[in-house]
């Protein structure tokens, strides 16, 4: 570590700490912190911007960084905090990145040109997070999160702390865009997209639509026999769901695969691989029921 911290960037650190907050060298692969205002941390905290949150960044531009061997800025809503952050590529590791810090919150207002009306920092920083990582029809999480998250989840499993995986598919949903329309699909879509919101934990749980009529589910902390409890509580309220449309009044079922692990060994295309089995399962086995 030493090594790495030589005169010149420490002579950039210390002009860096009279203009930011926080001046810290982290290692995003790992998420841990090496290097803090100043001090080389000897056991390597877990770097996460949101330390009072004690959870990973949905989006880490450490990574992005080290990718592009480009600067990167975020503005991250922290607490009560906005916070300014710019994550930097150190030249001689291409494992580390310099991070810098800055309490953005006093009295910060952007007004935009669409508005007349000053428009608050913090949901500006909201409305945009939603329309990266949220799909537009059911206020789910999108693909784009789940393949941010879904790593961090599996590399937080263990055998006391297992992570269970399930996918759903509307059954017969063809038939149902091809008989009703597209409108109608759309319907069942978001009607299964509020029942899994209403059904699972916020604090811990997520879910996120796949693709087309497929979704996710992610439970940490959740063994088998109690996410299959979940699902199966989910799958019965979706059968007693009916979509009206017009004159017309439409019954939907669900089928899903559900997978649980107590390793952080697996990769997410094999913990997928398993996952999809499961649903491949329970659609043999006549639809409207789950496998796990």
């Amino acid at each position: 570590m030493n090594g790495i911290i030589d005169d010149n960037l420490l002579q950039q650190i210390k002009a860096y700490k009279k203009l930011f907050d926080s001046v810290r060298i982290v290692e995003p692969f790992t998420n841990k912190i090496l290097f803090k205002d100043g001090e080389i941390i000897e056991d390597s905290a877990f770097c996460y911007t949101c330390e009072m949150e004690h959870k990973a960044c949905t989006k880490c531009i450490g990574l992005e960084a080290l990718k592009s061997q480009k600067s990167f800025m975020k503005i991250q809503h922290v607490g009560d905090k906005m916070l300014l952050v710019f994550s930097v590529p150190i030249e001689e590791n291409g494992k580390l990145v310099l991070e810098l810090i800055k309490d953005i919150s006093e009295g910060l207002v952007i007004e935009t040109i669409y508005r007349s009306r000053e428009h608050d920092l913090q949901n500006i920083v909201q409305d945009l997070n939603t329309l990266i990582m949220k799909d537009p029809l059911t206020n789910l999480y999108n693909r784009r999160y789940m393949d941010r998250m879904l790593p961090q989840e599996i590399s937080k499993c263990d055998k006391k702390h297992p992570l269970s995986i399930a996918m759903i598919d509307i059954d017969h949903f063809k038939t149902i865009n091809d008989t009703y329309g597209h409108n109608v699909g759309d319907i069942a879509i978001k009607a299964i997209g509020d029942i899994l919101l209403n059904s699972i934990r916020n604090e811990s749980d997520w879910a996120a639509r796949y693709g087309g009529e497929e979704f996710l589910i992610c439970l940490p902390n959740t063994s088998n026999e109690k996410a299959y409890k979940v699902l199966e509580r989910i799958r019965k309220t979706i059968e007693k769901t009916m979509i009206r449309f017009d004159d017309k009044k439409i019954n939907i079922t669900a089928s899903f695969g559900l997978f649980t692990i107590d390793s952080s060994e697996f990769a997410v295309d094999e913990l997928f691989k398993f996952v999809d089995h499961k649903l491949y399962q329970a659609k043999e086995q006549g639809r409207n029921r789950g496998i796990k």
